[in-house]
């Protein structure tokens, strides 16, 4: 995923979100303050951070889920068994592609249906859960060929993902839910990928786009989950003196154009949750999974952080994520899914 678009090393491009959409700037530039939530309505589930982070810090325990790795195949077998055990209906896709920086080598996406008979129209959750087999943005020259651990970049969106899964499993959702594990998202680069669909970035998510399984239900809203685990701590290998970072989960431009509403909805329910990392603020556009359902006319909205200090670093490990953050992202989607 990622970066802005400077010459070179980054791969997103930062670009100011559209004036046309302060209407949905307008009002709080932040919304309160991690778990100090308003109570649990009935029939609402609890999301619990503690079996989140877990689920986190399991995957990290496979090592980096670099495209071709033995923790990449560990990963995806743990995926796909956790998935079978919580979905109604599992879908393994197995595609073979080439990518930027890792080669050719097979892939797989894990798609988890929930909800089935629930009504109203689908809306897909998707999370990568492969890792950038390079550290190019560690200060360190002598890291910058060394594979990403992922703690916060691969394995918190998918930790969020697995623990909302149980929760449905228990308890059917408002409407019916897809969860996708995507692969194949994090080995593009900017100058080697040019020319390339989305930089060489987004593989999977192309594919499962444009090569939807025809047994699921077409979904009409997506969101995607990006590095959402980060913590509030300063790293001082990568921070300055006095330079703290915490999460921010600011407004994506492409998601703004794509998805306004939607945008709305996850704000103000995050806002109404008491949930300090998630502002109305512009936050550039970025390349990332939901960009090929975007082209498809699907309303997607990425939850980003872009980018804390660990981002594509040897330091994006456990230690540089927190449990609050992974709730405050959970909770709001609870708020979405039981409506």
């Amino acid at each position: 995923m990622k970066s802005d678009a400077e010459a070179g090393t980054r791969v997103l491009k930062a670009l100011l979100a559209p004036v046309c959409m302060l209407f949905i700037i307008a009002g709080c530039t932040s919304c309160g303050g991690g778990d100090a939530a308003a109570p649990v309505g009935p029939g609402r589930p609890v999301f619990d951070k503690t079996l989140a982070f877990a689920a986190l810090t399991q995957q990290c325990e496979f090592g980096p889920r670099n495209p071709g790795s033995a923790g990449h195949e560990s990963c995806r077998a743990w995926l796909a068994s956790q998935m079978t055990a919580l979905a109604t209906k599992v879908v393994l896709q197995d595609f073979e592609a080439d990518t930027v920086l890792a080669g050719r080598h097979q892939f797989q996406n894990i798609i988890g249906l929930f909800g089935a008979a629930a009504p109203g129209s689908p809306i897909l959750l998707a999370a990568h859960w492969d890792t950038r087999p390079i550290a190019d943005e560690d200060p360190d020259p002598t890291n910058r060929n060394t594979p990403i651990l992922g703690a916060n970049d691969g394995a918190s969106g998918v930790a969020v993902l697995l623990e909302l899964a149980r929760l449905m499993k228990a308890r059917a959702p408002s409407r019916p839910v897809l969860v996708a594990f995507l692969d194949a998202e994090d080995s593009g680069a900017a100058s080697a990928g040019a020319g390339k669909r989305f930089l060489g970035f987004c593989v999977g998510s192309d594919y499962l786009a444009n090569h939807w399984p025809p047994e699921r239900p077409w979904p009409a809203e997506m969101v995607l989950l990006d590095m959402v685990g980060t913590d509030n701590v300063r790293n001082p290998r990568l921070q300055p003196t006095g330079v703290t970072g915490g999460p921010a989960f600011k407004l994506e431009a492409a998601s703004l154009a794509a998805a306004p509403l939607l945008v709305d909805r996850i704000w103000s329910a995050a806002q109404a949750r008491g949930h300090s990392a998630f502002l109305r603020q512009p936050g550039g556009e970025i390349i990332d999974d939901h960009c090929p359902f975007i082209e498809k006319g699907v309303a997607a909205v990425d939850i980003i952080h872009f980018a804390p200090a660990e981002w594509h670093t040897v330091d994006d490990t456990p230690a540089h994520c927190s449990p609050d953050t992974l709730y405050q992202v959970g909770d709001t989607l609870v708020s979405i899914l039981w409506n």
